[in-house]
């Protein structure tokens, strides 16, 4: 990963006039993308995961217009998008009721991430104003590390920040704003975790978040004793197939029918595994693996955040690697790519540990290793990888970073 609170703002400070007839952005907004360190799946039963913010953004830069309406442009897509945000009309109702707001769109798909945050920012209370906006990020798409997020909180601190810099919200109400956003706009099922980190982190640290009540602890991570290595399948996973919401509903379900027995069950962040033995024939094969994960899974971060208390890096490390290959063997979001870059790093000198992280079907494998031996490690894997599979593996050292921040001027 690179610094690119200057590198990457600089560029689209040059870039903005070109799209927008001369205008300069009065700052530029950057929330990170994240890696999960542990914790797979864990977020939406309600359970714990360890992640981090990463130091590579998504970057909006911003200036005013004088109508209502938000104009986006994507340097990704090379394309603009325009919406009209509703009227308050000169009241000061605490709710947009003086217009619609805006709606999917059918046409423009990653418009629909600026068009949802604009919505739900709106239905908040805030006057969002009319916004040139230029898009740029350098976190990769598919990967895993939370794009989609990264971009929903720079969007919305970048509308806020342009609208009314002092406006309180809580950076748990943020997130959520940014999650709904995605879910209903992006029509991506996708937890908490990823906004969560981009609204909380901070550097040198990575966050312990209860999915439950979304509360976060802050751990610290000694970036000189270990490195975060990423290792990019290029096997780009889509959080929005079918897949991740067939492991919703598999969760749900496995869910319901302890809760029937065992009426303090909530979510599976409540059961344990003697629960689950116990209903076991009054569940089908794949309910019962996909519960067994999440329980596994939910011990196993708990673990790890005592582990990084005690800078047990090793102890982590091999809880990484239960995490991958129970995402593996019962969870069953792997693929042969992610499995063979997770043996291959196991395998390594100088590596703790290695897992899939983010949703699955491809995407990365993030691992931690001794940071003297990230050189070779990384050479040997994606030598390895080249050989195996003809494709070229992205190897990126991130650090723990800062989730997000207003950057003045541009």
């Amino acid at each position: 990963m690179v610094d690119n609170r200057s590198s990457l703002p600089k560029k689209m400070s040059m870039n903005f006039g070109k799209i927008y007839a001369g205008q300069k952005p009065a700052f530029v907004s950057r929330a990170s993308g994240r890696v999960e360190l542990i914790g797979g799946h864990t977020d939406y039963n309600e359970g714990f995961v360890i992640a981090a913010a990463i130091d590579s953004s998504a970057c909006v830069a911003a200036a005013k217009r004088n109508d209502n309406i938000i104009c986006l442009y994507s340097e990704w897509a090379r394309q603009k998008h325009e919406f009209e945000l509703p009227a308050f009309a000169g009241t000061s109702l605490p709710l947009r009721k003086q217009g619609p707001a805006p709606e999917p769109s059918q046409d423009c798909q990653w418009a629909n991430y600026g068009r949802g945050v604009a919505a739900y920012l709106c239905r908040e209370g805030l006057d969002v104003k009319g916004a040139n906006l230029y898009i740029a990020s350098d976190v990769p798409v598919g990967a895993g590390l939370s794009s989609s997020a990264a971009l929903e909180v720079s969007l919305a601190k970048a509308m806020i920040h342009l609208s009314k810099p002092d406006w309180q919200i809580q950076p748990k109400r943020l997130a959520q704003i940014c999650q709904k956003a995605e879910n209903v706009y992006a029509k991506s099922p996708c937890g908490i975790l990823d906004q969560i980190t981009a609204v909380t982190a901070t550097k040198d640290h990575v966050i312990l978040l209860d999915c439950r009540d979304v509360s976060v602890r802050l751990l610290p991570f000694d970036s000189n004793a270990c490195s975060i290595m990423i290792f990019n399948s290029m096997v780009k996973h889509e959080i929005g197939g079918g897949e991740y919401g067939k492991r919703r509903r598999q969760c749900e379900e496995a869910c319901a029918v302890i809760a029937e027995k065992y009426p303090q069950v909530r979510a599976l962040r409540d059961a344990d595994q003697a629960m689950l033995d116990s209903v076991k024939n009054q569940l089908d094969n794949v309910q019962f693996l996909r519960a067994g994960h999440v329980i596994g899974e939910n011990a196993r971060v708990l673990a790890a955040a005592e582990a990084l208390k005690q800078n047990d890096i090793e102890k982590l490390g091999r809880l990484m690697n239960e995490s991958h290959c129970s995402a593996r063997d019962l969870y069953q979001i792997s693929c042969e790519q992610t499995d063979f870059l997770a043996e291959q790093i196991w395998q390594s000198d100088g590596a703790y540990g290695a897992r899939l992280c983010g949703g699955g079907f491809g995407g990365s494998v993030v691992a931690l290793v001794q940071p003297d031996a990230a050189a070779k490690i990384s050479k040997n894997v994606r030598k390895a990888y080249k050989d195996r599979f003809d494709l070229d593996c992205d190897v990126y050292l991130a650090k723990p970073w800062q989730g997000t921040e207003i950057i003045e001027p541009a």
